[in-house]
Formats: C-alpha cells, structure tokens, sequence
C-alpha cells in the first residue's frame, strides 16, 4: 500500500510520553547477569573436581614439605604455576571474546530517531531523542539505512519499502512493508505491516507507531527465553567423567598404599607413610591434561578467529567437531548473505570436451 509520510497523527504529549518512561521503562534490553571477571578467574582457578584434585595434590606436597620436614618444595611450586597459568590463560581468552562481543553490540545500537510529540498547548514538533527513551504510542519516522528501534506497526509508508529481518529470521531476503491491516489470525511475525526492533530499513521511508519497548519487543522476548544457564559443551562432559574415574582410582591407590605401608612388616615413620600414600595418589593424577587441553581450544579458537568467528566459550570449540548433522530449516542462517560464483562453465567446441562442455 501506497501513502504519504506527511498525513500523521499528533503523536504524544510530551507529559504523557514523560510518563509512560516512568511506567514502561528505558527501551533497553535486560542485560544478563554478569559474574566480576575476579570471581570468573577464582572460578577457573579453583573450580572444577580436577583443579581440586590438583590442588590436593599441591597442599599434600606442601604438608610433606613444610611440617614433616620434606625437602621438595618444586613440585608443588610448579604445579601450583600451572594450574593458575593454565585457568589465567582461559579466563583471560574468555575475557578478549566477551570484550569483543560488548563493542559489537555498543556498536550496533540505535541511535536518535525522529518522533513526533505534541507541546502543551498542542503544537506538533518533531524532535531527536534517544532510541532508549522511546515508549509505547511515540510515532517516529524511519528512513532507509536506520535500525528500527522499536516494535513498530506502520501507519503510512511509501511504496515499495524494504526491511531486512536477519537478526530475527536469519534470513538476509529483504520483506516488503506496507501499511495495510494484517489478517487476522496471522502471526505476528509474518505481518507485513509491522517493523521488528533489531530489523533495518532498507529502502522507503515509514511513519509508525511504538507499540512495544525493551524486553517486550520480539527480539526481547527471544532474549528473554534465552537467558538461562549456559548447555554444558560437550568436552565439558567428557572430562568430568574422566576426572571422575581418575579421582575414584587416585584416591583408591592412595588409600591402599596408606594400609600397606601402615600394614608392612616393615616399620616407617609418619612421614614416610604419608609421603608414599601421597606419592601414589599423585602419581594417578594426570597433571599435563589441563594445560594441553586449555592450549588446544585456544589454538583452535584462534583459527576460528581467522575465519571471523568470534568464540565466548572456547569449550564451544570442540563441540562443532562433534556435529554429525546439522538441521536448519533455512540456509539463511548458515551463510554470510552474499551470492558468490564459485565455479564457471565454459562450452567447448561441439565434440571436443566431455559433454560438450
């Protein structure tokens, strides 16, 4: 549907939109809980069974080094740097990848937009405020190039406006906005007379109505339903079973050595004792797994960052590995929404190639 940009309703009172900001809040989205990167760190640092099991192995060393008069106070010094060199290394990884994705969305966001209000004594204006200060019922003028801010219904719009749905469908096909009433019974999403936040304009100009801000949006919606505790990645898995099968085995020689050297008709001091039950326990403990595994991923991560794939969780690395089939329903998901010619054909002489070709 054709229509003018110009023929439009007043738009709010500036004290009724003051109002409704009071009411409905900041068009921004509810950002997820984030942890302090020193909690994160002590996380790496000291979480896991595996990092326990380590750290047991570093006070018993201590214990033999300190108060039974032990004379190797290296081992447990190095391995004390691994762990921590090791969990910095990840944290720190972790850290640039989640850095990165803030100044992405930082950059991403809307800037002002042009809405119409009403002064006190009903004068129409129209003003440039900040997409976080717009609210249910502002009507705002979109051009081609900006980001809609807002769930927008359309009022007018020009013929033949264009919007780009890729943050919410993956889909890079521009759809057609028109101003007509949608069917009912149509879902939302499919309605051609709605702007989605998140969404771009990609060719018209359009003339509507705020009808949903931050977290009420579509795209809030989906974050919303998101937000929960992170799928533990395959890998993740994998090595708590092992360290759970090392543990019980660690933990089982160290308790027989303990008996035999208690039982053994030999007779040994406490120290020596606790020195080879501690000895043997060590021994189970693989302690060169967590650094090989942590510069692996960052390996691979690194790589994957070459092919301008930014990775958060670098356990998320080995997981593609692990993809057997991939089901999508679209393969605008999966693709960078650009047409490129990889082979050329050129016909040959009548006889001279195989086919013709």
């Amino acid at each position: 549907g054709g229509g003018s940009c110009g023929s439009a309703p007043l738009g709010l009172d500036e004290a009724d939109a003051a109002k409704r900001l009071v009411d409905f809040g900041q068009n921004l989205l509810t950002p997820p809980e984030r942890e302090s990167a020193w909690v994160l760190l002590l996380k790496q640092i000291f979480g896991g069974l595996f990092n326990i099991m380590l750290w047991i192995c570093v006070l018993c060393e201590l214990i033999l080094a300190v108060a039974l008069d032990g004379d190797d106070l290296v081992t447990p010094v190095v391995l004390s740097a691994v762990i921590v060199a090791s969990a910095t290394l990840q944290w720190w990884t972790e850290q640039q990848a989640e850095g990165m994705m803030n100044a992405l969305q930082e950059m991403q966001a809307a800037s002002a937009v042009a809405v119409q209000r009403r002064r006190h004594g009903g004068e129409r204006v129209e003003l440039q405020i900040p997409a976080e200060e717009l609210v249910p019922g502002d009507v705002l003028l979109l051009e081609a190039g900006q980001r809609v801010p807002a769930d927008v219904r359309i009022l007018a719009c020009t013929d033949g406006s264009l919007v780009e749905n890729s943050a919410l469908t993956g889909e890079s096909v521009a759809e057609p906005r028109t101003a007509e009433a949608a069917p009912a019974g149509l879902a939302l999403v499919e309605a051609r007379n709605v702007a989605f936040s998140g969404t771009t304009v990609l060719q018209g100009r359009m003339l509507g109505v705020v009808f949903g801000t931050g977290d009420s949006t579509l795209l809030g919606q989906i974050a919303t339903k998101i937000r929960t505790s992170r799928t533990r990645s395959s890998l993740e898995i994998q090595i708590e079973h092992f360290v759970h099968l090392i543990a019980f085995v660690a933990v089982g020689i160290g308790l027989l050595s303990l008996v035999a050297n208690i039982a053994s008709p030999r007779k040994r001091g406490i120290a020596e004792v606790l020195e080879n039950a501690a000895t043997a326990f060590f021994a189970q403990v693989p302690e060169g797994l967590l650094p090989t595994v942590t510069v692996c991923l960052m390996i691979a991560s690194r790589q994957m960052a070459q092919r301008h794939v930014l990775v958060r969780k670098i356990d998320a690395v080995e997981t593609l590995g692990c993809i057997g089939v991939l089901c999508s329903d679209k393969t605008g998901t999966l693709t960078s929404g650009k047409m490129t010619a990889t082979d050329l054909a050129v016909p040959c002489p009548t006889g001279s190639g195989p086919d013709g070709i």
